[in-house]
């Protein structure tokens, strides 16, 4: 994953849109916290995500025609959650079961993926 430098005007930009994000990730938290039988869900990515995205990325993603973008979400511990971007065609399912949305995570995810997930975890153990 390659990320840009943040200027002064992209960080305020950033800051601008955090409120934003977090409201929506909230979603993610709730949906855990409802079933807890879950660490993974799929739903569309939000416009201001995108917005995130591209400051962080320097370029949006590539959206064929015809295609959105979704995010598969894995709930990694509570209170720690990994968003993973993905154009899908539009009008794909997003209620998919525990095990379609967990194919779905590691078809997508890298081994950049994996090294923040098991720092994420070591962080969280007190064994950074």
């Amino acid at each position: 994953m390659s990320t840009i430098k943040l200027t002064r005007a992209r960080r305020r930009r950033m800051k601008k849109l955090a409120d934003r994000v977090d409201r929506i990730t909230q979603g993610d938290r709730r949906f855990f916290e409802r079933f807890p039988h879950r660490q993974h869900r799929v739903r569309l990515a939000s416009e201001v995500e995108l917005q995130q995205r591209k400051l962080m990325e320097g370029a949006p993603l590539a959206i064929p025609p015809g295609f959105k973008v979704f995010v598969v979400v894995r709930n990694v511990f509570p209170g720690a959650r990994m968003r993973l971007f993905l154009p899908a065609p539009e009008g794909r399912e997003t209620d998919v079961s525990e095990v379609t949305a967990r194919a779905i995570f590691e078809a997508v995810a890298t081994p950049y993926t994996w090294e923040v997930e098991a720092d994420m975890r070591r962080l969280a153990e007190g064994r950074a």
